[in-house]
This record gives C-alpha cells, structure tokens and sequence, in this order.
C-alpha cells in the first residue's frame, strides 16, 4: 500500500486523499465511505492505479462492469458475493461522490465517474419505485398525531408536571410528523459524537426555525410549522430545562441515566434516577435513533394506524417522506427540496417521480377523453 504523499506515477495517493475526505465527514456516512472507497482502492491494487490522477474514465467503466457482474453474481445460487443493482448503484455513487471531493479541492480538473460511458457499464436501476417507499400517509401521520395529543393530555390531566413523557413523546411525533427532519437530526447516535442530539438552544420557538446538522454534516436550518411548535413550547414549559444546552428529548433510559450521572461525579442515587437528574442538573442523555424506532413501533400499534401491514410501523424516514409528498402535490417540487433541504433538485423528482406519472395519466386521460 502507498504510504507517502504521492503515488508512483505522481500526485496524490489515493490512500491519502480518502483518508484526507474522511477528516471532514462522520458517522455512519464516513463509515461507508472509508469502506465501499477503500474497497475501489483495493481492487485497483495491480492494476496501476494507484493516485487520483491514474484514475479515468476508463478507470471507472471497469470497475462498473466489475459492479454489474457482482450483480450478475447474485441472481446465481451457484455463486457467492452477490449483490443487488441498487447496492451496485450505491457503491459506485460513493466512489463518485469521494471524487467530487477530489475536484472540489482541486486534486482532479473533473469527476471521471460521472462521464456516461463508465456508467453504461453500470446495472440496470432496481425496479422498485418512488412510490413503493414508505411515507407517512396523511390518514396516518393524523392518525399518530391525534393519538399522542390526546395520550398526552390525559397524563397532564392525571399527572400534572409528572406528565414528561408522554408530552416528549407528543413533541417528538409532531416534529417528526410536520418538518420533515431527518431522525439522526434531532435524536442521538451512538455511531457519531457530533450527533447527541437536538438542544433546546438550536430551538427558536418565536420564529419557527430548528439549527441542525444536515447531511452536509454542516449547521442546516430547517422551517418548524406551528403544529409542531405548540407541543414544543408545552415540553420546555413542562420540562423547565436548567441549561439551553439540555437535550430537546432526553431519554428516561434508567442506564443511560446512571452513566450520565456516574459522568457528572455524583454517586448513583437511590430511587428514581429521573428526579435525580432534574433536581441536580445533571445534563440527562438524548433520546437515540434506536430508542425513536422502539417508541414508533409501540404508538404505531397503540395508534392503531390504518393501513400498515401486520408489524409494520411508522418509521422515522417515512415521517420526513410524507412531508415531501404532501409538500411536492400541493406546492410543488420546489418548496419539498427547500424543505427538505436536497442539495440536488434531481434528488426530489426522483423521490416523488411517482406523483408527476400519476399527474401525468390524469392529464392525458382527459386528453383523450374526447377522441
């Protein structure tokens, strides 16, 4: 392997400009991309190349028709290390974005994976459609919301301010249910320090606008509707935070409570963890993505929310889809890309290609109507 700065032939080692992107990403995003790039690498071990500058157009039809056969691989049950078109498609995606970065920086005068002839190699996009992804459907998303409202207020009304959380809970759906955030946004992941989820001093009730780290994995504001602003503005009226810094969504996790505390230099105390931590200030730990998962399954069900198959759930991702759709059918493309912040408007059709057909059959059957 290539230790120094420059290959063989000159220019930048392709070891050292992946290990160079990798400083400015985190989380699961770099952990596949140190993997799927750092698996191109290998492949190109012997076959010279070995900087950025070796790599061509040519470079990259290979490695697509190599792709393409893995594919070919996985349709055969005499052949192992198979994969599907779309992990196909999302590895070659990788390497390209890993050499955009590479043009961004000027190491390459132009990406060599986006020229049409190395994608031809390519597998034929699976066949699923836009439409066969989940989103919450809006008899759904009222559905849910309905339920955690009044679940909420009949703890209020039972519990007063011990009522945490199901007022959290009612927080977190609608948010989830009206911006169209993405749940590593707001909610913590174990894979990703920067990602502790959201703080209330990144929350602006006034103006209807949350500060989060988008994909970009840069600050990123994101519009906050009203519907999800009231039920907000009743968790910190309850919760009463001693710090701005507090997380939006603590957890109640009585392990994560008792680390956060054993952290803070304090012996563990007896009876509820909970009271101890708000009573104290110990800054209690985020509600995580996996916790949310845990959470959406249990309200799915308790919601009875129509038509989802047996064990399926509302899913987080399927929250920030059906802002989309609603968004795209009733004003447009555009304002579902500026919700949902895409950096790439081709992005947003894709998602939502399956209304423009819909739209589309409509429109031409009226055309012919009158034939």
């Amino acid at each position: 392997m290539e230790t120094s700065n420059s290959g063989a032939s000159g220019g930048k080692a392709l070891e050292n400009a992946l290990a160079e992107c990798l400083e400015s990403k985190s989380g699961n995003y770099a952990e596949n991309l140190e993997r799927v790039v750092g698996q191109w690498i290998s492949y190109y071990a012997d076959r010279d190349v070995r900087t950025l500058e070796d790599v061509s157009k040519r470079t990259m039809g290979q490695y697509a028709a190599h792709l393409s056969r893995r594919v070919d691989a996985g349709q055969s049950d005499d052949v192992d290390g198979g994969i599907a078109a779309s992990t196909a498609w999302t590895y070659y995606n990788q390497v390209s974005a890993f050499l955009s970065w590479a043009v961004k920086w000027d190491y390459l005068a132009e990406n060599p994976a986006e020229k049409a002839a190395a994608k031809d190699e390519l597998p034929d996009r699976s066949s699923s459609t836009s439409g066969e992804q989940q989103f919450w459907q809006p008899e759904q998303r009222r559905a849910i919301v309905t339920y955690v409202d009044e679940r909420a207020r009949e703890a209020i009304d039972a519990d007063g301010m011990d009522a945490f959380e199901e007022v959290r809970d009612r927080a977190l759906v609608t948010m989830l249910a009206y911006s169209g955030v993405r749940g590593a946004e707001v909610l913590a992941d174990s894979r990703d320090d920067r990602r502790n989820g959201l703080r209330w001093h990144s929350v602006d009730l006034e103006n209807g606008v949350i500060t989060v780290l988008g994909k970009s994995q840069q600050k990123e504001e994101t519009a906050l509707p009203e519907q999800a602003v009231e039920p907000l503005r009743r968790l910190k009226t309850l919760l009463d935070p001693p710090a701005d810094g507090w997380p939006v969504f603590p957890s109640r996790h009585p392990p994560s409570l008792y680390a956060a505390i054993d952290d803070a230099g304090h012996d563990k105390p007896d009876g509820n963890p909970w009271g101890y931590v708000l009573e104290t200030g110990i800054e209690p730990p985020s509600m995580s993505t996996s916790g949310a998962r845990t959470l959406l399954k249990r309200l799915s069900d308790e919601a009875d929310v129509p038509s989802l198959d047996q064990d399926d759930y509302l899913t987080l991702h399927g929250a920030r889809r059906g802002v989309g759709e609603k968004l795209y059918r009733e004003r447009g493309a555009a304002a579902a890309q500026r919700t949902l912040r895409h950096a790439d408007p081709q992005m947003t059709s894709e998602m939502y290609s399956h209304i423009e057909a819909s739209e589309l059959a409509e429109d031409n059957t009226e055309v012919f109507n009158g034939e």
